[in-house]
């Protein structure tokens, strides 16, 4: 009796999986959905830099504030070792019609400091969300929703925000919100920082890419500086959050490769005003001309941010970017993020509200299928004094920078791991007593500085 029963129960399981089988089998194709992962895993080391104050922190350059001593008299020397990973998931059904994508990354974390979880046990908080957001077909399009990359110009806008952004071939339309304030009365003020952003993209001929955007960043917030000024600003948008702005930038890029022959170009110009009382007026200029050699390629950067010569006068001369991370490899080693992504003296193309000129001429060659060596000789000024008083309360305004020259090293241990080593040593110029501790009106300490990098991707 107990085999029978024990026979009926296994023939009913039979059944019951079987059409749950069945049901499987039936449901999979609208359930089918392909899994991508991927990963950025860098550990970064600061072999040596002899002014470590000055070369530590990327809000020093677009402070406006007029005292700024980082630069020593006597070398202050210091290295460093960093995690920095980041990984991703991509979700997206077999059609390729739906894709969510989460990041989350672990940024900067020092060797040995304990308040990020690299002392001893670890055990830090120390992961963040990088991106969140769903992209879909829409409208013969694609629409993405949520924390997602914004990638404007990298002169202006490279970075991450939350928003809603829909492309159609050359055509983008995109809203973003990077920052808010929740209304609380009757007063009906926007003062939330949003953008609007209108690009039209083309290819007008073989190896020619045009680009025009727009950009509108509004917020309707308080309309005075309160206790502050305007030397206690951070100039760049992000930072502008609270303050009444209507700020429009109008921007041309593209790129021409002819043979051996490439160049790649930036024109921005920015209209509105701040405050109801300040007017924006910078531009910027960029331009790559390069020939490619073989297993060589020789490149000349040029660019030209516009800077402001008097904050009092009403007018804001000086070209402002939004959130973007200046990078070595089309600038300097010394000043801008290189191999070290979280110590470096300047995130924006210019310094201060003063702009920049800047002149490179670099090389890079191919010597095996996984060396890569370059060099670089720059020559570096502000395009507007900086102004100030030094040590002996003489007044003093200079606008040279220095030259700089930079070598790095890429070696591929692996297709996905590379490691590298880039120097650069500024042979500074009388505008850099601006920043030292002993102000005499020249610059009295040249600065290097000395990086590295493992990175793995995947």
């Amino acid at each position: 009796m107990l085999d029978k029963r024990n026979n009926k129960e296994e023939q009913e399981m039979k059944k019951l999986w079987m059409a749950l089988g069945l049901l499987l089998a039936m449901t999979a194709p609208a359930l089918a959905v392909d899994f991508a992962f991927h990963g950025d895993l860098k550990h970064e080391f600061r072999i040596n830099s002899n002014q470590t104050g000055f070369t530590g922190g990327k809000d020093f350059a677009s402070s406006l504030k007029t005292t700024q001593s980082k630069i020593y008299d006597e070398d202050a020397n210091d290295s460093f070792a960093l995690i920095k990973y980041r990984l991703w998931t991509e979700i997206a059904s077999d059609d390729g019609g739906v894709k969510g994508v989460y990041a989350i990354e672990i940024g900067g974390v020092n060797f040995g400091n304990s308040s990020q979880g690299g002392g001893f046990s670890g055990d830090g908080k120390n992961v963040e969300t990088r991106w969140a957001y769903t992209d879909f077909a829409l409208a013969g399009g694609r629409l993405k929703v949520g924390l997602q990359p914004v990638k404007i110009s990298r002169f202006l806008w490279e970075e991450t925000a939350t928003g809603i952004h829909y492309q159609n071939g050359g055509l983008e339309l995109a809203w973003y919100r990077g920052y808010e304030v929740v209304n609380t009365d009757d007063s009906n003020d926007f003062k939330d920082l949003d953008a609007l952003y209108l690009r039209y993209s083309l290819k007008p001929a073989a190896g020619v890419k045009l680009g025009l955007f727009g950009l509108w960043q509004h917020s309707d917030a308080d309309k005075t500086l309160g206790s502050k000024s305007l030397n206690d600003l951070t100039w760049r948008t992000k930072s502008l959050t609270g303050y009444d702005m209507d700020l429009y930038t109008l921007g041309l890029d593209g790129s021409l490769e002819a043979g051996s022959f490439f160049a790649n170009w930036d024109l921005m110009y920015q209209t509105g005003d701040m405050l109801e009382d300040a007017d924006f007026g910078g531009y910027f200029a960029h331009a790559d001309l390069g020939l490619k050699m073989g297993p060589g390629t020789l490149t000349y950067t040029v660019w030209y941010a516009s800077g402001d010569d008097d904050r009092s006068d009403g007018d804001l001369d000086a070209f402002i970017v939004t959130d973007t991370d200046i990078n070595a490899a089309y600038s300097s080693v010394v000043l801008f993020q290189g191999l070290n992504s979280d110590h470096y003296f300047a995130a924006e193309p210019y310094i201060q509200d003063k702009g920049l000129f800047l002149n490179r001429l670099a090389y890079e060659h191919k010597l095996t299928d996984k060396l890569t060596v370059g060099a670089a000789a720059l020559y570096l000024m502000t395009a507007e004094d900086l102004e100030y008083t030094d040590n002996n309360a003489v007044d003093r305004a200079d606008d040279s920078l220095g030259i700089e020259i930079d070598a790095w090293a890429k070696y591929k241990l692996y297709s996905s791991l590379e490691v590298a080593l880039a120097a650069g040593y500024l042979a500074a110029d009388d505008a850099l007593d601006f920043y030292e501790v002993s102000r005499d009106g020249s610059s009295d300490e040249d600065i290097y500085v000395i990086v590295s990098s493992i990175g793995y991707k995947f």
